[in-house]
């Protein structure tokens, strides 16, 4: 039997791998016995050193084909390799040598200070109890950074006005405190006037809806997403780019890293790092607008 079938026979009854995968590591193989231009039947695939391989591996980067691509046709190649050695048919895996391109980091999306001040500033949002409720939630998400879940449990007693601050329960039912700027609190205030003209409202939460009761997280979304979209054309238009957006204005303002991993309730500053390549990414633009020989 040929290596190839033999070897998606045995992915297939023994590791009961899906036709997807099969598929898969099907056209991988294919790709690379063309690329070798060795036939099915040849025992050159036996003889394959890892120059070879990575030449087909530099020939698929030359192509625009990602990196998560190439990395998961490595890895069909390497059990490849592995199976043939398992049957005594090569004598060393030649793909153990081939180290596999990183992928690339997606930086988070955030939106521009300018936009977030045109929405802050010149929305109208309106000054009835959905209005206020509506811009508080746009500008807790901004200038505090909490996540979706925290904002929704936030209770009217994690409030501490005199003190200008909030406590949140985060994740792994962590507490952290979070400062909150005057004008973040007096916001907070006109909403809560207006909140408790709520009949039958026996809510503790500080969201709640138009009957008084809790927001839930696609009320919330909505929310966030349909007054993003009225400044903004980045592709997602969530509560978590807030989130992003205030770490990433933070840092660009200068704020200390480890203060901001505190503020966002990360459990290591890897987490908050992220935030630091959208900071030096503006450094560089200034940079090369600014400098004469940019």
């Amino acid at each position: 039997m040929k290596h190839k079938e033999s070897f998606l026979n045995y992915l297939k009854n023994q590791k009961r791998y899906s036709v997807r995968t099969l598929r898969a590591y099907s056209d991988d193989l294919e790709q690379f016995y063309s690329f070798c231009r060795f036939s099915q039947e040849g025992e050159q695939i036996l003889l394959v050193d890892h120059k070879q391989i990575r030449k087909w591996i530099a020939s698929l980067m030359d192509n625009q084909i990602s990196a998560r691509s190439v990395r998961r046709k490595i890895s069909a190649l390497k059990s490849f390799y592995k199976y043939l050695h398992k049957e005594g048919k090569v004598s060393d895996n030649p793909v153990k040598r081939i180290v596999p391109p990183k992928i690339e980091k997606k930086l988070p999306a955030f939106v521009s200070t300018d936009h977030m001040n045109t929405l802050l500033n010149d929305t109208e949002f309106g000054i009835d109890f959905k209005g206020l409720r509506n811009r508080l939630i746009i500008d807790l998400f901004y200038q505090t950074g909490i996540r979706l879940s925290e904002l929704i449990n936030l209770q009217i007693f994690d409030i501490d006005s005199y003190n200008m601050q909030l406590k949140v329960l985060g994740k792994r039912n962590k507490e952290r405190i979070i400062p909150i700027a005057k004008g973040l609190k007096n916001s907070i205030n006109e909403y809560l006037d207006e909140r408790n003209k709520i009949e039958n409202n026996a809510q503790d939460f500080l969201f709640i809806t138009e009957k008084g009761n809790q927001m839930y997280p696609k009320s919330i979304y909505r929310v966030v997403n349909n007054y993003l979209r009225l400044i903004t054309t980045i592709e997602k238009k969530s509560p978590h780019v807030l989130r992003h957006t205030f770490a990433t204005h933070k840092l660009n303002a200068g704020a200390d890293l480890n203060a901001i991993k505190e503020i966002l309730g990360h459990s290591n500053l890897s987490a908050t790092e992220i935030y630091t390549h959208n900071t030096f990414k503006k450094l560089k633009s200034i940079y090369k607008q600014a400098h004469p020989r940019a």
